[in-house]
């Protein structure tokens, strides 16, 4: 695992990578690898808020099909600290009913994205989220 950054010390983007399929969750550590950012992949929900406890990121990246502990919960997690309150969530999930969606955006998801899914649609909303993070603008786009 990766230490904890001193606050201001490194203007690189810090993504967490939720996802309990190692090949997706690779394939989106080396796209984000290579727009810059740095990446950190957890494999599942209870690794998840083991690592939220100790580090800090600028944007999750989460899947809600997982053992254990489900994106649900996780993003309830997110949502109730006040450490992590404020993070981007983009949902990453093959659930796509309406009912699903709108259960992630209701629980306060940023982005719905569905498997399959475009690597560069992925990363374009990645970019909003961070600049909008970066600059407080909070407007939906």
């Amino acid at each position: 695992m990766e230490t904890l950054r001193a606050s201001g010390s490194d203007d690189t983007p810090r993504v967490l990578i939720v996802e309990d399929h190692p090949m997706i969750a690779e394939l989106v550590e080396t796209r984000l690898r290579i727009e810059g950012m740095r990446p950190t992949k957890s494999l599942g929900g209870r690794e998840a808020i083991e690592v939220l406890g100790g580090q800090t990121f600028d944007l999750i990246i989460l899947d809600i099909m997982m053992p254990e502990v489900d994106g649900y919960e996780v993003l309830k997690f997110v949502r109730a600290q006040e450490s992590t309150q404020h993070v981007p969530v983009i949902l990453l999930t093959a659930k796509s009913t309406q009912e699903d969606v709108e259960k992630g955006l209701n629980l306060g998801a940023d982005y719905y994205v569905t498997k399959p899914f475009s690597g560069a649609e992925l990363v374009r909303k990645v970019k909003i989220l961070l600049e909008q993070r970066r600059t407080g603008d909070t407007a939906q786009v």
